[in-house]
């Protein structure tokens, strides 16, 4: 069976941000919209998509209320949805670089395995085969060109950072917030990028690991195909974000 990216272009509407921090915070969140051929740089409307963004929002994150939005944009913006084991395990990695200017997988699952008995009480089992399903999607990134060829990912935390500017998106569109209430989640989360990227490829690999690493399972299927489209047009078709606003 072929799956297909069904990506087609990158959509913009003239009245959002082309330039500045608001503009990079909803380019931190283009993935999305792109999949879907929907503008990249503006909220929903809360009137044309109100009910549309409040049935998804129900079934798709379980909420229906205002301070559930919240919940999710607070644990979006913390890295909590994602969780913080498989940044830890991608910290380590980086850790034995700078100490030792190269690593192994032996010695990168001794360093996990230690690090998780140090900070989860001895449950490391599950941090340390994380390592080898982190090795065989970068293998398979670097095969599909989201990665460079000797590229690593460096967080995972993009990825929900980036989910972080969609739900400010529906949350606008479904009425749980007002538009400057949505517009400081997409700078805070614009923000949060910089800290933890230093380039458009740096952020998408790493969004791209967070969303297989989630849902994927290995299976290289529809979360993986829907991720890749995106990257690959994010970063090479002229009408990208990516290629006017520095990310920096």
């Amino acid at each position: 069976m072929v799956i297909c990216d069904h990506v087609e272009g990158v959509v913009s509407t003239p009245a959002g941000p082309y330039y500045g921090p608001l503009a990079h915070g909803f380019a931190c969140g283009a993935h999305l919209p792109v999949h879907v051929s929907s503008p990249w740089n503006a909220l929903d409307d809360p009137v044309r998509d109100y009910q549309e963004n409040r049935e998804s929002l129900a079934d798709s994150w379980g909420v229906t209320t205002a301070e559930d939005w919240q919940r999710q944009v607070d644990y979006l913006l913390a890295g909590l949805n994602i969780g913080t084991e498989t940044d830890a395990v991608l910290t380590v990695r980086r850790q034995l670089l700078r100490q030792h200017g190269g690593y192994d997988l032996p010695a990168w699952r001794a360093a996990v395995g230690a690090w998780a008995r140090r900070h989860n009480g001895g449950d490391s089992e599950e941090m340390v085969a994380s390592v080898d399903v982190i090795t065989r999607y970068e293998a398979r990134f670097r095969a599909d060109g989201i990665l460079a060829p000797n590229g690593i990912v460096n967080s995972v935390f993009g990825y929900d950072f980036g989910r972080a500017v969609n739900m400010a998106r529906w949350g606008y569109g479904g009425r749980f917030c007002d538009y400057r209430a949505a517009e400081a989640i997409v700078l805070r989360a614009g923000e949060l990028c910089r800290q933890h990227y230093t380039s458009w490829a740096d952020f998408s690999a790493g969004y791209a690991l967070g969303r297989v690493i989630r849902f994927d399972n290995e299976e290289y299927g529809h979360m993986y195909v829907s991720v890749r489209g995106p990257h690959q047009l994010l970063m090479t078709d002229r009408t990208s974000p990516w290629w006017h606003i520095p990310f920096s």
